[in-house]
């Protein structure tokens, strides 16, 4: 038996990080990875590969720059991926292979 304050924690937990989600800031560059880090980007991320008939595995969801397009999701475009890794730009500038 599960204990149920185990339970509370984890549902308090799963709220906070909802609430924390972040969109992306319209007209930016951003890794898969980074994406990912902002909030639930997986089902964007994962139908953008889709969309341009992308491999889908990890090095592609996380090593592929993504545009932001903006709007109330924070709407992504794929733009390329990074063979060698995608970087970082740092807050406010566009991330990059």
């Amino acid at each position: 038996m599960v204990n149920s304050s185990v339970l509370s924690l984890a549902a308090v937990a799963a709220i906070a990080s909802f609430a924390a989600a972040d969109n992306c800031n319209t007209g930016l560059r951003y890794c898969g990875a980074g994406l990912l880090s902002k909030g639930n980007y997986l089902p964007q991320i994962l139908d953008e590969l889709n969309r341009v008939s992308s491999p889908i595995d990890k090095a592609h969801i996380y090593n592929t720059i993504f545009y932001c397009a903006g709007g109330s999701n924070g709407d992504i475009r794929y733009v390329t991926f990074c063979d060698r890794g995608c970087r970082d730009g740092g807050s406010g500038h566009d991330d990059f292979c």
